[in-house]
């Protein structure tokens, strides 16, 4: 992982997912973050071997490959290999305890809300929360409330998270934008993805390789 320098006072935004395909809602959410929150860069974590969902339609090569394309003109934004480094499932925990290691800035894990419903599923759950703060990203007009689990973490600003190496929780609302995963796999199935949810380098990439066209892949989550 290179390009994003640390500060004294600043956290290190852990952006973990599939991307398959990343698309401009990713990149716009993590813009949004970086312009609100005392974040010295975003790191993102492509799991190479999701543990909680079904098993992703481009193959781990082709994913890392797109996301690289996406961010590759941003020094706000890297790109951390290490569930691509190591064998067995890619846990969150694992990963944090890696990235943790390696740096003595504190460490800012953005989850969407839909995720955070789901954390307790999760490997060693518990254990994040002693290696991070948390970011909840919802939509607006969405009504996301978080877990009861949740709210004794929560803070009501960026700043407050500097005041501790983890364990906080901070709820952001992001802009509406259309871009899912899901309805994006299923427009690229049929040949009439919107050309606005794609960077051009990332669509000029899944055609040439020709990623996405199985019908049995569109429909996952």
């Amino acid at each position: 992982m290179t390009g994003i320098s640390a500060g004294k006072r600043s956290l290190l935004g852990v952006f973990g997912g599939t991307f398959d395909p990343v698309h401009r809602g990713h990149v716009a959410v993590a813009d949004a973050l970086m312009g609100a929150l005392p974040l010295s860069g975003i790191v993102f974590v492509p799991a190479a071997r999701p543990p909680h969902r079904p098993a992703p339609c481009a193959d781990a090569g082709h994913r890392l490959a797109m996301l690289r394309l996406a961010l590759s003109n941003d020094p706000r934004f890297a790109i951390d290999e290490t569930e691509y480094q190591r064998e067995g499932p890619s846990y969150m925990a694992d990963t944090l305890a890696i990235l943790r290691s390696r740096r003595a800035q504190p460490l800012a894990l953005i989850l969407g809300a839909d995720a955070v419903v789901g954390l307790p599923t999760w490997h060693r759950w518990r254990r994040i929360l002693g290696l991070a703060h948390i970011i909840i990203v919802s939509r607006p007009g969405c009504g996301d409330r978080p877990p009861e689990w949740v709210r004794p973490h929560l803070v009501d600003s960026g700043g407050e998270l500097l005041g501790a190496d983890c364990g906080r929780a901070l709820l952001f609302t992001a802009s509406t934008r259309p871009e899912s995963a899901t309805a994006l796999r299923q427009a690229l199935a049929t040949g009439a993805a919107p050309e606005a949810w794609l960077p051009p380098e990332v669509s000029a990439y899944i055609e040439t390789h020709g990623l996405y066209r199985r019908s049995s892949c569109h429909d996952q989550g």
